[in-house]
């Protein structure tokens, strides 16, 4: 095995450059490992604390997507894994699991720089830093023009079936308001006016009443009122239809009204009131769904700032509000606090890159508070610029993780639920695209990430 191991690596750089008593050397201190199929040699963010050169086999290098691992590189004898940890002195960025059996030989951190040498790992290190941020560059341009274009087709093909729904609720609650008039006739014409005009009162304070804006004490004791004067009409159902008198907002001295006047007819004329009363308010709700989809697509149409010039004066308290709305699923539970200034100038920027970071710093800061925590979303003017603050009330980053935080791959969740990209992404829009400053605060209980926007002229 020795024999062997000491052939592979002298095809392998950079060990292949090492003198041969080195070399020699480094074989009697390497270790070779065994790794069944289907086993992996390590995970996505852990720490690195060795490379591997393949001896035999086949393993599979993958990476957390967003529905299912992707498969990044298949690696076979003679190739290098895991040295980018090592050199760069970040956690893994990537899964590496093995296809077949496979035999791979380990080499110490000391060992590979050593190979390396001192120059050469920090010109090494340099050169993966500037790739990787080109990489990072590339795919997040790419990622956003196919945002923009996922959000344009979204917007339109949600926009078109919401404003049907909106304008079919309006006019069902016009068809019903007309039903209910033409059945008002009727009992003019049947009962006459005195009666048809009792009905006609009902029916318009149900239209405007507001379920839910008293206090459970006073609607119980209304319920309980209708109730009463339910049963002595001798109405069997009363116990059913008692709350739904209640939620058309008639008064108990009213229904006794009604019952008085219109004696056997007071039966069918509740239900109407009842009936009309639910389905106008189904109408309104049906109605306000629908007007929260199409402003849901409104947003989602400027926050992908589709078609639109890279660079433009951009109203930052209006991207927040919109970020916050698109992102509303994953902070129920929790307290947003809006505190965004009202004379907010307008900022040079690429709207639909900043509205990319307040997402990111939005949910981690939601994340981080959990459900019954406190978020809170502050911007302000300051001199030459415009701070836009995103507070959390959760446990605080950890001091040891603080320096790394904008790293790229460098994530303090389990493996799989994030990519370490958010906040590297971030960091690169504020102070690389818009020449500002993303910085952090954190202690227990609070943690700030404060983006500072310059005031310049654009061009």
């Amino acid at each position: 095995m020795r024999a062997e191991v000491l052939a592979l690596l002298e095809t392998v750089d950079p060990f292949s450059q090492l003198p041969p008593a080195d070399l020699e050397a480094l074989v009697d201190r390497v270790e070779t490992i065994s790794l069944p199929a289907g086993h992996p040699l390590f995970h996505q963010g852990e720490e690195g604390d060795r490379a591997y050169v393949v001896l035999d086999g086949e393993l599979e290098v993958t990476s957390s997507g967003p529905l299912h691992p992707l498969v990044l590189n298949l690696c076979r004898r003679g190739d290098l894994l895991g040295e980018t940890a090592l050199l760069r002195g970040t956690k893994r960025n990537a899964t590496v699991t093995a296809r077949t059996d496979s035999t791979l030989v380990a080499v110490g951190p000391a060992d590979l720089q050593a190979a390396v040498g001192p120059g050469a790992g920090a010109l090494m290190k340099t050169l993966l830093d500037r790739w990787e941020g080109t990489t990072d560059h590339v795919l997040r341009g790419e990622r956003m023009a196919q945002l923009g274009t996922l959000a344009a087709g979204i917007a339109h093909e949600l926009n078109n079936p919401a404003s049907a729904v909106r304008r079919s609720a309006e006019t069902l609650e016009e068809t019903i308001g007309d039903l209910v008039e033409a059945l008002v006739a009727a009992v003019r014409i049947a009962l006459g006016e005195k009666p048809a005009a009792i009905i006609a009162d009902a029916l318009a304070v149900a239209s405007e009443s507001a379920p839910g804006s008293e206090g459970p004490l006073e609607r119980a004791d209304r319920e309980n009122g209708i109730r009463l004067v339910l049963e002595g009409l001798g109405v069997d159902e009363a116990w059913q239809l008692s709350p739904a008198i209640a939620d058309a907002g008639l008064e108990t001295a009213r229904v006794e009204e009604m019952a008085t006047e219109l004696g056997e007819f007071v039966r069918p004329a509740l239900r109407l009131v009842v009936t009309a009363s639910a389905a106008r308010r189904l109408a309104g709700e049906i109605g306000w769904a629908a007007g929260h989809m199409s402003d849901i697509a409104r947003d989602l149409s400027v926050y992908s700032r589709l078609g639109e010039a890279p660079v433009q004066d951009v109203d930052v308290g209006d991207g927040l509000a919109r970020t916050l709305s698109l992102v509303a699923h994953q902070l129920e539970g929790t307290t947003v606090v809006r505190d965004i200034a009202d004379d907010l100038p307008r900022v040079p920027a690429a709207g639909s890159e900043l509205n990319q970071v307040w997402t990111n710093l939005i949910v981690n800061a939601a994340q981080a508070a959990g459900p019954e925590g406190t978020v809170t979303v502050r911007a302000y003017p300051d001199d030459a610029a415009v701070v836009v603050e995103i507070e959390d009330d959760g446990p605080g980053i950890p001091p040891e993780d603080r320096p790394r935080i904008f790293d790229a791959f460098y994530t303090t969740k389990p493996p799989g639920s994030g990519t370490g990209l958010g906040l590297s992404i971030s960091q690169r829009i504020i102070a690389v695209d818009h020449r500002g400053k993303l910085e952090v605060e954190s202690e227990p209980g609070r943690t700030v990430f404060r983006a500072t926007l310059p005031i310049v002229s654009v061009g």
